[in-house]
Formats: C-alpha cells, structure tokens, sequence
C-alpha cells in the first residue's frame, strides 16, 4: 500500500487491526490492513473530478482520524477511510530512533490522515471476543475509581499497550523510573502464577500445572500477544512443565529458550524495546539478586529483596534506558523500593477485579473500589519524586555500540564473579 502514497484524495478499504487509542494531539490512533485503494481527483472548485477504480493492495497503515468516530471503531470491522496516504521515513541518523522507525518495525511503511470514516453496513461486533472481555474489565475497573485512577490500574493490570492511558500519567510514570509497572511483564505473569498456584496448592501437581496454564493464555490474550509478555508467559509454561513432572527448572536455561522460541516464530519482535528491557531486567534478576541477597545479608530477608530487585533490574536496564530515552532517573532505586509494596499490592487487587469483572463486572468494580487510596498514594509518590531537584539525567549521544559494550562488560565481570564463587567452593 505504500507505493500507492499521492497527495490526491484516497479510499482506502480494510480492516481495524487493534482498539484505537489517543493520541497526544486528542485524535484516535489505529493500525489498519488494507485490501484495495482508489484515488479520487477534485477539481479546483472542491467537486469532484473523476474517482478511478479500485486497485487491490496489501499492508498495515498507520491511521490517525478524529476522535469521536474512532472510538466507534473494534478489531475486525470492515469501513473505508477517506483522506490522504504519506510516506512515514524512517531516521537519517543511524545512532537516533524516529517514530517512523517504531513504525518500520512494526511491518508499517505508510500512514493516512483521515478525513472521514465510512461505516459499511450490515457490520456487527461479535458476540464474544478477547478484546470485549479486556474492554469489559476496563469499564468495570473505572467505573467507581474514575480518571486516572481507574485507567491506570487497567494498565499496571493488563499493559499501557491494552489500556488507553492518559499521556500525562504514562509520562510521569516513565520520568520517575516506573515505566515497568505500566509494561506487562515477568512481574505479572509471576503474580498471576502465584494467585492461581495459591488457590490450587492442595491439588495435584499435575492439576495445578494445568490450572496456570489457562490462566496464562488468557493473560497474553487479554494484554494483545505483548513481546515483553510472551517472553514471560513462554518462561512461565516451563516452570509449569517442571512442576507437573516434579523436577526443577533452572531459570537462565528457561529464559535462553524461551527468547530463542519467540525470536524464531517473530524475528521482528527482537527490535520492541519492551521485549529487550524485560528479557535484560530478568537476566539481570536470575544473575544479580542472589549476590545482592548476600551483600544485604544484615538486613531483614524481606526488606532485602524489596531493595535488590530494584537495583539488579535498574542496574542492567540501564544502557537501553539511555540508548532510548537518553534519560536516567536518579532517584528510581529508592522510588522502586518504596513503591514495590504499593505495586504488588494494586497488581494483585487489579488481577483479582479483572477476574470478577468477567464474570460479574459490579463485583469486580467493587473490588477496584477499595484500591483507591493506594493507587491515589502511587501517584502521589511519583509526582513527588518527579520534584526532587535533579530528579532526572539527560545523557545523550549514546549509540548501539555503547549499549553492546556495556553489556559486554556486564557478561565479563558476571563470568569473573562465577569462576571466582566456584573456586571459593572446590
């Protein structure tokens, strides 16, 4: 479809990909699979000229159209965009990312502004769907918690990908060194795994491995098939799979296989900036944490790991932070560990509401309910530390090599640390 890029009026008929979301500029935001495109003259009067025939084409656009129509728009519906085809160019500089370079890698060349929707007729939504359940919850969660309040425990639930977040929110979340709590991720599938193995631990093995893996595919179809959630999900089947047959998995080997199994299905998914920080945060949790759970070793076992988590995820996340953001936030260690028990705490009330939401949506906004004041005490944290003088560093010209290098010295000094713990043991 991006050959067809004019600056003549264009028709575009396909389908809605995903659920639409706002953008900054308070338009809908959506990816479109087009299936035929027709290019419409108008004389200098505004009538128009001649509309050719259409021409059938394949691929993903980037559509931005007025809000209010958009957000009558679901998954799967089939209408015809009026408006005009650009070209989306990626980057010049090779050490910079671009949004059209976000947008290459999510298999989209071109993007169509939007003057307006067509509805075809005889269109239905279905009857049941994932997108629905996900919506569902959604509704349930901000019914009696409102803005942001609402919204963002939709996203620290189920993703900031799944979630239509205010951007204000989702700015001070990433300022303040949060942004992982907004991300579906390892955390998640390991508090979900958790809720359900809880509530299954006086049945068999077998069964309980049975149980968490339901509860997993419906988490990854609920999140929208998210990298950073795949990965964990994947590592996720593998304790399970170690758990029905009785033996124990070591968790380095789970996470190689796991991001070799997703890179060979979806190459692609290797250049998502939310699948790189959490395959790093959780290599640098199964190397780090353990040595750090030794440093601290004075401090209550509780308090200790509230501490080393943070700083074994901050520690390896940072040179993709500032590879992609060129931010460093310098208080993130000691929000994270003030913040961790409000996290776990709103997660887990969030997955218990989404739970009764789908089955009863009053229940599930009841439940919500009652996180108010720690979600409210969340963000108090956060813009408070976003206040702190000097609350962010801005590094920049920082390239891929950097990055490649500091990981390089990380590897080095983690086998230096290994073949030294093992002499130390013979």
């Amino acid at each position: 479809v991006s050959r067809f890029v004019s600056s003549q009026e264009q028709q575009v008929l396909g389908r809605v990909m995903e659920m639409p979301q706002t953008t900054r500029q308070n338009k809908g935001k959506f990816f479109f699979e087009a299936q035929s495109i027709r290019l419409t003259s108008i004389r200098p009067t505004g009538s128009i000229d001649k509309i050719e025939l259409p021409r059938t084409v394949s691929g993903k656009l980037y559509v931005t159209a007025a809000l209010a129509p958009s957000q009558k728009l679901y998954p799967g519906q089939l209408v015809e965009l009026k408006g005009e085809a650009y070209e989306i160019e990626p980057s010049r500089e090779t050490d910079t990312a671009s949004f059209g370079d976000y947008l290459a890698k999510q298999g989209c060349f071109a993007g169509f502004r939007t003057r307006r929707i067509e509805f075809l007729p005889g269109q239905e939504p279905p009857r049941w769907a994932l997108w629905k359940l996900r919506q569902r919850i959604v509704l349930a969660q901000d019914r009696w918690l409102g803005e942001p309040a609402g919204n963002l425990l939709s996203a620290m639930t189920l993703g900031r990908r799944a979630v239509d977040l205010p951007y204000g929110v989702r700015d001070s979340f990433i300022a303040a060194g949060l942004a992982h709590t907004l991300a579906a991720s390892g955390f998640h599938v390991s508090l979900i795994l958790g809720l359900v193995l809880g509530a299954l631990k006086s049945r068999l093995p077998r069964t309980q491995a049975i149980g968490g893996l339901v509860a997993l595919l419906i988490y990854v179809g609920l999140t929208g098939l998210q990298p950073s959630v795949v990965r964990a999900a994947v590592m996720g089947v593998g304790a399970l799979v170690g758990l029905a047959m009785q033996k124990k998995v070591k968790p380095l080997g789970c996470l190689l296989v796991a991001a070799n199994m997703i890179l060979l299905c979806n190459p692609q998914w290797i250049w998502d900036v939310g699948f790189q920080l959490s395959a790093v945060a959780t290599l640098g949790l199964i190397v780090t944490v353990p040595g750090l759970m030794k440093a601290l070793d004075w401090l209550p076992t509780n308090v200790a790991t509230v501490l080393a988590v943070p700083m074994a995820a901050c520690f390896w996340t940072v040179p993709l932070q500032l590879l992609y953001f060129g931010v460093l936030p310098s208080y993130s260690i000691l929000l994270n560990g003030l913040a961790t028990p409000l996290v776990v705490l709103i997660s887990m009330g969030g997955f218990v509401s989404a739970i009764a939401a789908m089955i009863w949506p009053v229940v599930g906004s009841a439940i919500a309910a009652n996180l108010y004041y720690p979600i409210h005490l969340l963000i108090w944290l956060v813009e408070r530390f976003n206040q702190l003088p000097g609350h962010a560093v801005k590094i920049q010209g920082i390239t891929a090599w950097h990055a490649i290098a500091s990981y390089g010295i990380y590897g080095v000094i983690c086998i230096g640390l290994w073949r030294r713990q093992n002499r130390c043991k013979i």
